[in-house]
């Protein structure tokens, strides 16, 4: 009778906070600036990010929401070769050559939303995890799953309207560890002692939709 008793307690008290909860679904639309950290001779290489989205707004200062989007990163690579002809007279010098390897994700995030002001919406703080699923790379054995947690901060107006800046930092090796010693391969040199990580900076514009 108690246990009966303690479920039905439960289950009015989950029905109950359930009922206040506002769900609103939303899209958004962003640019990244992405690198592959630990690479040697690597910049930063522009990509967009864009996602669907579940919100709940549980309280005045705290929104959970649900994210699934597709995320273009990777990074800019310098390479080099040192033995060429120049013009018409043979020379030896060092040529470069710079080269995108793309690490294209299908994104599957939680985010928290932490309110400043407890009016669910104005300026808020982010913070969550996401797995990062492969779908496709160029010129790079690449793990096919990615773990990352992001981190940032928003404004968001009362129409439903959001600016959010993210960082995004992935803790799995994007290199797929098939080869156990360092080598060199289409003039690139691998060394498998790095680690290498995704990183990505995120500006995005959000919006909610008020059913």
């Amino acid at each position: 009778m108690k246990k009966a008793v303690l479920l039905l307690v439960i289950f009015l008290t989950t029905a109950s906070i359930f009922a206040q909860v506002k769900i609103r679904p939303g899209v958004k639309l962003g640019i990244n600036n992405s690198r592959v950290q630990g690479i040697n001779d690597s910049e930063s290489l522009q990509g967009i990010n864009a996602a669907a989205f579940v919100n709940f707004d549980f309280t005045r200062f705290y929104e959970l929401q649900l994210e699934t989007g597709y995320s273009q990163q990777g990074t800019s690579v310098r390479t080099y070769n040192s033995n060429f002809i120049n013009g018409d007279n043979p020379t030896f010098g060092t040529q470069y050559q710079t080269e995108d390897l793309n690490l294209n994700y299908l994104t599957l995030g939680i985010a928290n939303k932490f309110f400043v002001a407890a009016k669910d919406h104005g300026f808020h703080f982010i913070v969550g995890p996401s797995i990062d699923i492969l779908v496709n790379d160029t010129r790079f054995e690449s793990t096919p799953i990615d773990f990352s947690f992001f981190a940032g901060i928003g404004y968001e107006f009362s129409f439903g309207l959001a600016i959010e800046a993210r960082y995004k930092q992935g803790i799995v090796n994007v290199e797929d560890d098939y080869y156990y010693d360092d080598y060199y391969y289409d003039d690139y040199y691998y060394d498998n002692d790095n680690y290498y990580t995704n990183s990505v900076f995120q500006v995005s514009a959000a919006y909610k939709f008020d059913f």
